[in-house]
């Protein structure tokens, strides 16, 4: 399906476009008594954040300007805010800035858990070497219905086959 323009969409109730002496366009909402220079149909057909845009989008309330004394600058019209540089390199900074520090920690709990597994694996060494131990000491009584464990194994299912 293709993308619409806000064109192709009617106002909203009580909205009107307005043109300014110079032919720039704002929009006069009645029911308010306010205008704005953002497109009220901009809600439904832009991005609402910067992760949703695409390409050099910019998201709901953005505006990319041009003044021949400063050259472009970008206008937040939600928050009422001018700057110079462009907000999509500012958001793709502190999305790098956010990874790394995901990636930072991810390290971090990996080599945590390398560690546990390490101590885990060193117990189960122990264990076994404790289980052989006690099980020769064991065997070195010499007290009868004493079996070595992988004898007693084969005999169980030999007895179980009735050999």
């Amino acid at each position: 399906m293709p993308k619409r323009k806000n064109g192709e969409l009617p106002m909203p109730a009580g909205w009107e476009v307005g043109r300014e002496f110079d032919g720039k366009i704002f929009f006069i909402d009645h029911t308010n008594h306010r205008t704005t220079w953002v497109d009220p149909r901009d809600r439904y057909m832009k991005p609402l954040s910067f992760a949703d845009c695409k390409g050099s989008e910019l998201p709901y309330g953005w505006e990319e300007l041009y003044d021949p004394h400063v050259g472009l600058y970008y206008t937040d019209h939600v928050n009422q805010v001018n700057q110079l540089e462009d907000p999509r390199a500012q958001w793709r900074q502190q999305q790098e800035v956010m990874l790394k520090d995901y990636l930072q920690t991810a390290q971090e709990d990996l080599a945590a858990k390398k560690e546990i597994y390490r101590i885990k694996q060193q117990r189960l060494s122990l264990a076994k070497h404790e289980y052989q131990y006690l099980t020769d000491a064991l065997l070195a009584t010499g007290q009868p219905g004493v079996r070595d464990s992988s004898t007693s194994c084969k005999c169980d299912r030999l007895s179980k086959h009735g050999l």
